[in-house]
């Protein structure tokens, strides 16, 4: 896993990440989240004048937030690279688990990233399942892709 150390700079640390096991409980909000998840859009939940996603289901001022369509594009805050399943197998091919962040927001999103050359910066969108395959939960999200 890459991450910033007490100085900025970009550390590598060893160790093993279950990201399949997160889950991410929006609270009331959860019927308006999961159907926008459905037509391929990400909300957040707008508090004064931050952006805290994923949403959740009320301000840290315990006021209610306003539900905001989440625009992208999102940035790679810190990233791990993944070699073994859950059952310690080898992958045929690396995967790459990334923080994203979306501009101006506080929090982000832990998913899978595909892209040939990753670094902290790296600009991304989300890439959806098909229509019909999702089911209004963060794993319609198949990863993420590089920005153009």
């Amino acid at each position: 896993m890459n991450k910033r150390g007490s100085h900025g700079e970009v550390a590598h640390v060893e160790g093993e990440m279950e990201v399949e096991k997160y889950v991410y409980p929006p609270g009331t909000l959860g019927e308006r989240v999961a159907e926008a998840l459905l037509e391929g859009k990400l909300l957040g939940i707008k508090c004064g004048n931050d952006l805290l996603v994923p949403a959740r289901p009320y301000c840290p001022d315990y006021g209610r937030g306003e539900l905001v369509e989440v625009q992208g594009p999102w940035t790679v805050e810190s990233y791990t690279i993944i070699y073994k399943d859950m059952r310690g197998e080898r992958l045929k091919e690396p995967q790459v688990i990334a923080l994203l962040k979306p501009e101006g927001a506080q929090g982000g999103l832990i998913h899978y990233l595909k892209a040939e050359k990753v670094f902290v910066g790296l600009k991304a969108r989300p890439v959806f399942k098909p229509r019909e395959e999702r089911r209004g939960v963060l794993s319609d999200i198949l990863y993420f892709i590089p920005v153009e």
